[in-house]
């Protein structure tokens, strides 16, 4: 697995062809003590207004924020709305090829103390028709582009005569499809969606059995974002990959940030889980501001480098734990294979947190685990799991060791709280372990698992699906 810092280190060199349905976000803030006498609604007094671009649009400018260069295709009106949004992009430096609509989409927003009251919407959803301008310039645009991005949000700009001629191309696509689109997008590369579009569009209502499904049909790799519970990939693996949000404050354009940050790392040259993990991060970032957020670069790499500088040798470890002490701080130490990250690891780990105030998370090495479950396992290698494993808040620092045991890392540690789950007993638990842990006497806290939920589980539910 790459550093992923190498790879949005490359954003800088990518372009990104973006063709879909264009908007505008238009955001009213105010305040409201008052019920309008003319029907039961707030009165909003209006202090401030602004405008983001949306959709497409907001997708070509989180490509822009991140410094990758863009080239956005769509469809405007010749009015107000139109006139505004191409000064955004103007200021974003970004090179825009418009069609003509009747309308330019718009959607505006009134909020009060953060509390969007209503949406109101202006937009022409009739099929869009692509002239052979526009087809020219597309063409001189994607020849010069790493990858083409397809926002789709059901506003007539996605047809299946434009979907038909971006295939010719023959560069790598990805898109965001509204369900009803889903068929034209048969055996690109790469879709991302929310949970409940592929529950849609696969008439199941289970992640896993839905991802497969949609990832079978239409013969693609498959991302499905859950919100505050991150997102699961479905290529050649299955990963899922929590969310690396500290708050969630406003969900609005998140799935624009996702696929913005997906196309640069594909472009920049990172496998599928890497670019999964990658768009994550900014997804993360986004969530955590007001209204729609273009994520900047130095943002990203801030974030990235933050979760990857968890991941320590033992003699990093040693200093830390040291410097710890001196401050009369209490470390805590619990340790595992951490196969597939499921529900009951994060319970557990999250669990393990609240024992002292700093947590060390020990992840066997690929060789450790072959050792201890089988030549079959492990299902990831080890930097992925401890990638992962990183992006949780509650876990301090990560190291991966390369015993089937911790004797060693406890010796060199000596962590006030060793942290093992609820299924040992101080009987069945490594005796060595214990020894180490009692002569200095140090404490060992069993912590519960939540029943029913096992790597092994999950690997044995997939085999029978």
């Amino acid at each position: 697995m790459k550093k992923l810092w190498e790879i949005i280190s490359n954003f800088k060199d990518k372009k990104i062809t973006v063709i879909g349905d264009v908007m505008l976000d238009k955001y009213i803030v105010g305040n409201s003590t008052r019920i309008s006498p003319e029907a039961p609604v707030p009165i909003i007094e209006v202090k401030e207004e602004f405008y983001e671009c949306g959709g497409a649009a907001n997708v070509a400018a989180n490509i822009a924020s991140l410094e990758g260069r863009v080239s956005l295709f769509g469809f405007i009106g010749k009015d107000e709305s139109g006139a505004i949004l191409k000064k955004l992009l103007e200021e974003k430096g970004i090179k825009y090829h418009f069609g003509s609509n009747s309308v330019t989409t718009l959607k505006i927003r009134p909020k009060v103390k953060n509390q969007q009251l209503i949406r109101i919407d202006y937009e022409d959803r009739t099929k869009k028709e692509v002239d052979e301008q526009m087809i020219s310039e597309m063409k001189h645009e994607v020849s010069d582009s790493d990858l083409i991005v397809v926002s789709d949000y059901a506003k007539g700009a996605i047809s299946s005569e434009l979907i038909k001629f971006i295939k010719t191309n023959g560069k790598r696509i990805i898109a965001d499809p509204k369900p009803k689109n889903i068929g034209l997008f048969y055996n690109i590369f790469l879709i991302k969606m929310n949970e409940n579009e592929a529950f849609e569009i696969s008439k199941e209502n289970e992640i896993y059995r839905a991802g497969r499904n949609i990832k079978g049909r239409f013969k693609l790799d498959v991302i499905i974002t859950r919100g505050e519970r991150g997102m699961v990939l479905f290529s050649e693996k299955e990963l899922e990959i929590p969310t690396y949000a500290k708050e969630i404050y406003d969900l609005s354009g998140a799935g624009d940030t996702t696929l913005s940050a997906l196309a640069l790392s594909i472009a920049a040259g990172a496998s599928i889980e890497e670019a999964a993990i990658i768009s994550n991060h900014a997804a993360g970032i986004a969530v955590g501001k007001a209204g729609t957020y273009q994520v900047k670069l130095n943002e990203l790499e801030k974030q990235i480098l933050g979760e990857e500088n968890k991941i320590k040798s033992l003699d990093e470890l040693k200093a830390i734990v040291a410097d710890l002490k001196r401050k009369g701080k209490s470390v805590a130490w619990t340790n595992g294979c951490f196969d597939l990250l499921h529900e009951g690891h994060v319970k557990y780990l999250s669990d393990a947190k609240q024992q002292a105030d700093y947590l060390i998370v020990g992840i066997n090495s690929n060789e450790s685990v072959r050792k201890l479950k089988g030549p079959e396992r492990p299902l990831r290698p080890q930097e992925a799991r401890a990638e992962i494993i990183s992006s949780l808040g509650c876990v301090d620092s990560v190291i991966i060791f390369p015993e089937v045991n911790s004797i060693h890392c406890l010796q060199e540690l000596k962590p006030d709280v060793y942290v093992k789950g609820g299924d040992y007993t101080l009987d069945t638990i490594n005796q060595e372990e214990k020894k180490i842990i009692d002569s200095y006497k140090g404490k060992i806290t069993l912590v519960g698992l939540k029943p029913g939920v096992s790597t092994s589980r999950i690997i044995r539910d997939i085999q029978n699906h």
